[in-house]
């Protein structure tokens, strides 16, 4: 299975990654694992990977050619460009919600890497 995993920009529970990633792996065999080259996660990312067998394909943004919007466009042009079957969610921002309803709106599968602390947030993959 393609898994696409996004969280914030600040984001940096790597003790959570491994863990939502483990729970996806014992549900499906990732394959390949796509993400945006966090620099707080895209390590734990990568070393999860390669300890599992998927490949890896990662998109960092062009912070030089896009400036403030870079996270927002590297986000929909990943989203595109790597066709994910699944999207694991870890807690974000606005442009982690854009590229959750783009998810949706798809017909990609969206799981949340965490519960929500509140009822009224389920449909949302950030911080209460």
């Amino acid at each position: 299975m393609r898994v696409l995993i996004c969280a914030g920009r600040n984001y940096a529970d790597t003790r959570r990654c491994r863990q939502a990633l483990d729970d996806v792996q014992r549900q499906r065999s990732i394959r390949v694992l796509i993400h945006g080259g966090s620099q707080f996660l895209g390590g734990e990312i990568e070393s999860w990977a390669r300890e599992h067998g998927a490949d890896l394909v990662r998109y960092p943004p062009n912070w030089q050619l896009h400036g403030k919007q870079a996270e927002r466009l590297r986000n929909l042009f990943m989203f595109t460009d790597s066709r994910p079957e699944l999207l694991l969610a870890l807690p974000g921002g606005d442009d982690t919600e854009e590229l959750l309803a783009r998810a949706r709106g798809a017909g990609v599968q969206v799981i949340c890497g965490r519960q929500p602390r509140h009822p009224e947030h389920e449909e949302h993959c950030h911080d209460a």
